[in-house]
């Protein structure tokens, strides 16, 4: 009787849309031996930005928590992301449209492609 009682509980709930948690969003721009990436992570668009870089004209700075402006448009494929406030961490702008975007960092401008893959 109670599996009866649980079954009908559970075909009444509402479908949620199953999204996958990791990576929403990757791109990468390499200069020479500078490596930058960033990730959105998360289960919702836009997701937590997580930024990284390496190469030996990379500024020195951990990863640490940032706010930041997100414009993020997954249907047109279009992402602009920077930093909310220029607080002495080295200072970066994406723009990316489709596969391909630029990233602005280190007073360098690096190409790079974007995966909108979600995994």
């Amino acid at each position: 009787m109670w599996k009866a009682a649980l079954v009908a509980i559970l075909l009444s709930l509402p479908l949620a849309p199953a999204v996958a948690s990791g990576d929403l969003f990757y791109f990468e721009a390499k200069h020479g031996k500078l490596v930058f990436t960033l990730m959105l992570v998360g289960r919702e668009d836009p997701g937590e930005v997580n930024v990284s870089w390496s190469g030996p004209s990379a500024p020195d700075a951990a990863n640490v928590r940032r706010r930041y402006y997100i414009e993020f448009d997954r249907a047109r494929k279009r992402a602009y992301v920077r930093p909310l406030h220029r607080d002495g961490l080295p200072w970066f702008e994406m723009d990316v449209s489709g596969g391909r975007g630029n990233v602005l960092f280190a007073g360098k401008r690096l190409q790079g492609t974007a995966d909108w893959t979600i995994q």
